[in-house]
């Protein structure tokens, strides 16, 4: 059944290898993502800016290490 919830949640090595990432690390990364989702979807790609997208990831996932918390994530 669905039920129209998503939750999605980081592994701890996830969230704190994010928390710890350089931007230079991150930039590589939003490049791979970008690529992967270009692959993917094509033209229908998001047209959000991935780089900002990954960089305030890593902000959050830099307050759940530091408040020992998780990070995840739901919508319906």
């Amino acid at each position: 059944m669905n039920d129209g919830v998503e939750v999605f949640a980081l592994p701890k090595r996830l969230t704190r290898a994010l928390a710890s990432a350089s931007s230079a690390e991150l930039d590589k990364l939003a490049g791979r993502w970008a690529t992967r989702l270009r692959s993917e979807d094509g033209d229908d790609m998001t047209d959000d800016d991935l780089l900002v997208v990954l960089r305030g990831v890593a902000r959050l996932a830099a307050s759940a290490v530091n408040t020992g918390g998780g990070l995840y994530s739901w919508s319906f």
